[in-house]
């Protein structure tokens, strides 16, 4: 049997939530069942993945190495790379790439990945005007030109069908990460070389730092909190970031974007989210990798991860007054964190590591060329 060619198609290879997705992919592929090729339409940007995708068995094409093409170019040139690579299956992972993606000819079978349900999240990346005609046109052409949507979650697949009435198929990301118990005396280790309290419960919150991630809620209930010993960690980057750092002090700590999330979660007690909207945020399942107990907004996927669990794993909270996020705190430290630790874990390894991830596409490639 020849193997199938397929060809991944994205923005860039930024160190974000879809590129991580698709590298984690990638990670676990079968290249004995597949020929993998990836092509990206923008120049790349400062926190790129470009080097680790390198290492795979597979091609890179870079429509735009250094400077940025129009909206037709763009298209044209994806034209004549296809038609030199000639994939069975293109699977796109943004809007970019998926509208292009659209355009194309019904030769390809074409895969895409609802990495968030549109709406909250593109208003406030384009604005509430191109917001909605983003939002608009992509619901348009995944009913129309996409032969296999796929949601990253459950809970995303649910909203389709609440609110579009579509039935897509659900495969849940996955975490590359490895199962990690770390001990008390590395966690003061890794604790001194990031200059942390060694004396401190910490609360992790990492993403972007934007108005949907309800980032200034979780530093005005931890800029309230009475307890001394218990910190913030705030790692990302985005337009709040200045606004955040007039928070800063020895309790709540502005890291800025960070390369090495790994540390900062084996030097952490807590897992934080009170975002408004998620599709199955990969640094939450990264913190699982971790057993981190996990204090988060109850939004769909929040519930989808904490109540798909049997045994106790985190608490959810109403985002909408930051005296909420207080009272998980008191309510979390009272977990038991060896006991929630090993569940955690023991439910990461049985749901939502890369692995499971990656073969649940692939069964899904193969049954689309069967077709």
């Amino acid at each position: 049997m020849s193997k199938i060619k397929l060809t991944y198609i994205v923005s860039s290879l930024a160190n974000e939530g879809p590129v991580n997705v698709m590298y984690n992919i990638i990670k676990h592929i079968d290249y004995n069942q597949f020929d993998v090729d990836i092509i990206t339409l923008v120049p790349e940007k400062k926190h790129s993945r470009f080097k680790e995708f390198e290492m795979f068995n597979i091609s890179i094409h870079q429509l735009a190495k250094s400077s940025s093409l129009g909206v037709f170019e763009m298209f044209l040139s994806l034209k004549r790379l296809l038609k030199l690579l000639e994939p069975q299956i293109i699977h796109s992972h943004c809007p970019r790439s998926l509208f292009l993606v659209g355009m194309l000819s019904k030769k390809y079978k074409r895969c895409y990945t609802a990495h968030i349900y549109p709406g909250i999240q593109q208003k406030a990346l384009y604005g509430n005007l191109l917001g909605s005609i983003v939002v608009k046109l992509a619901n348009l052409v995944m009913n129309w030109r996409i032969e296999l949507p796929i949601a990253c979650s459950k809970s995303v697949a649910q909203q389709f069908m609440d609110n579009q009435g579509w039935e897509i198929k659900a495969i849940q990301n996955g975490s590359s990460y490895e199962v990690c118990n770390t001990s008390e005396y590395d966690k003061k280790q890794i604790r001194r070389k990031l200059g942390l309290k060694e004396d401190f419960e910490y609360f992790i919150f990492v993403g972007r730092l934007s108005e949907e991630k309800q980032p200034e809620q979780i530093v005005k209930a931890f800029k309230s909190l009475n307890e001394v010993n218990i910190g913030l960690l705030m790692l990302g980057d985005g337009p709040l970031m200045e606004k955040l750092l007039a928070y800063k002090d020895e309790r709540i700590s502005i890291e800025g974007f960070k390369t090495n999330v790994g540390e900062y979660l084996k030097a952490s007690d807590y897992y934080i989210s009170a975002s408004d909207t998620e599709g199955l945020a990969n640094t939450l399942l990264e913190s699982m990798s971790n057993g981190l107990p996990m204090l988060l907004s109850n939004i769909p996927s929040h519930q989808e991860v904490v109540n798909g669990c049997v045994d106790e794993i985190g608490i959810l909270f109403d985002n909408s007054d930051y005296k909420l996020i207080i009272r998980g705190v008191e309510q979390i430290r009272k977990f038991n964190k060896v006991q929630v630790g090993f569940n955690i874990r023991k439910y990461y390894i049985n749901n939502f590591t890369a692995n499971i991830m990656s073969e649940a596409y692939q069964a899904e490639y193969i049954s689309l060329i069967k077709k």
